[in-house]
């Protein structure tokens, strides 16, 4: 009877040595699953971009991750491609819907281990405890086709206009773009440039910024050549107009070194610009200058007074008239005859006193011998070529003796050649009797370089 109460308690401490753990296990167990599950809590050992979110609520995880913040970085993120020529292509984080998905990740975060029933669901987490760590990554979401749609549309507008890109012609300069129609930017490398500098500039908060290079061509040696052909303008000095005694203008020459331009284009980028400024020759002689000089000098001149009765007067002021503004040409021979032409009573003429054969007679038109007289003093101590000139057999009383030339119709003449490089001028003035001749022409030892006239004709 003794032994079977001592029984008794031994077994009462056995079951009380096992059950107690047990209950204690299961009111741990129990408390553990009503804590952590009721209250939406992550499981242990589980991160989202790198931010431990263990036991925290799902609230608490969004806070942890600082949407505020990633929600910035969204709005700030912009990647800018800088071509050759300095156009750009922007890209903004709003241009092609970017976002995250932060929210999603964290409803993945807590889902992990749960659904499977209170017992299950509770084990997992106790697993968790010493589990390695899960890291989930917070990804970015966009719209594909609108990132692909925009770099298309500027690749294609930015190729045609650098197919189009024909030589900028200025005043002072060409412009010409490297490799226009030939290197043409690749659709496919920009796109992939924008989704990296994209989303490079999300995880640095900061703009990202690429050069773009166009794949390398070489210049192009005959548009050189044929650009410099259709620009090259010779220069040329104003010259003279023999025909129309007026002055052809000058031209300036245009032109630019095809050698360095050709340089210069080697070491220009394709798709950057280079600029070949141009040379401008001024003309050694210029239009202006050379206006200055027809009939600027006076070579020579002659003042005698006209004696005699009115006839006489008549007949020196016919001839002189009409010598009066005739002009030379280089090499052209004047003729006293062939400009006065005959003395007859119809072109006005009038009887006058002349030497012939060493006496005085009266003769229609008489007294012009003095206006020959005249125009040959006055050119006699220039350099222009007399051709045939004729003494009187007496003196006469207007002259010095040998500054007189006598003229007879088709017998006697009065010539000189103008064999000076330029036009001369003859003027005559009749004034109280005083008969003046005045020869104008260009004296050029100042001019450095002689302008070729023009051929007559």
């Amino acid at each position: 009877m003794s032994q079977k109460k001592r029984r008794v308690p031994i077994i009462i401490k056995l079951l009380l040595i096992i059950l107690v753990p047990v209950l204690f296990l299961t009111f741990a167990f129990w408390w553990i699953g009503n804590h952590y599950l009721d209250e939406d809590r992550i499981y242990p050992n589980i991160r989202i971009a790198d931010v431990d979110v263990s036991l925290l609520t799902r609230e608490e995880a969004l806070h942890a991750l600082d949407i505020p913040e990633m929600e910035e970085r969204i709005n700030n993120a912009r990647v800018t491609i800088v071509f050759p020529d300095g156009s750009e292509l922007v890209i903004r984080g709003e241009d092609i819907q970017l976002t995250h998905d932060a929210q999603l990740m964290v409803a993945s975060a807590y889902s992990i281990g749960r659904g499977n029933g209170f017992v299950r669901d509770t084990l997992s987490f106790l697993r968790r405890l010493n589990g390695n760590i899960i890291s989930i990554h917070v990804s970015q979401l966009y719209d594909l086709d609108a990132l692909h749609t925009r770099v298309s549309e500027f690749t294609e507008s930015y190729n045609n206009k650098l197919i189009m890109a024909e030589p900028l012609i200025y005043t002072d300069k060409i412009v010409i773009t490297k490799g226009a129609g030939e290197a043409l930017a690749d659709e496919f490398i920009l796109k992939d440039i924008a989704y990296v500098g994209l989303f490079e500039s999300f995880d640095t908060n900061l703009p990202v910024r690429f050069e773009y290079v166009l794949p390398e061509t070489k210049t192009n040696g005959d548009e050189i050549f044929y650009l410099h052909r259709s620009m090259f303008v010779p220069v040329r000095s104003a010259v003279l107009n023999m025909e129309t005694l007026s002055v052809e203008d000058c031209v300036i020459g245009v032109e630019f070194d095809m050698i360095e331009a050709v340089l210069l284009l080697n070491e220009t980028e394709s798709g950057k610009t280079a600029t070949i400024y141009m040379d401008y020759i001024q003309p050694e002689v210029t239009r202006e200058y050379l206006e200055s000089l027809l009939f600027r000098d006076l070579l020579g001149t002659e003042t005698t007074h006209v004696h005699g009765n009115a006839n006489r007067m008549t007949n020196v002021r016919l001839s002189a008239e009409a010598i009066d503004s005739l002009v030379l040409l280089p090499g052209e021979e004047f003729s006293f005859n062939e400009v006065v032409g005959p003395r007859s009573h119809a072109r006005g003429y009038r009887p006058g006193g002349a030497f012939v054969g060493g006496v005085t007679v009266s003769v229609n038109g008489g007294g012009i011998c003095q206006t020959a007289s005249t125009l040959y003093s006055a050119i006699m101590d220039t350099e222009i070529q007399i051709t045939e000139r004729h003494p009187h057999g007496q003196p006469v009383p207007y002259l010095r003796r040998g500054r007189d030339a006598t003229v007879f119709w088709k017998r006697l003449d009065f010539r000189f050649v103008n064999n000076t490089e330029f036009p001369i001028r003859i003027d005559f003035e009749m004034e109280d009797r005083n008969l003046t001749a005045q020869v104008y022409g260009t004296i050029i030892d100042d001019f450095p370089t002689i302008p070729l006239p023009l051929p007559a004709g």
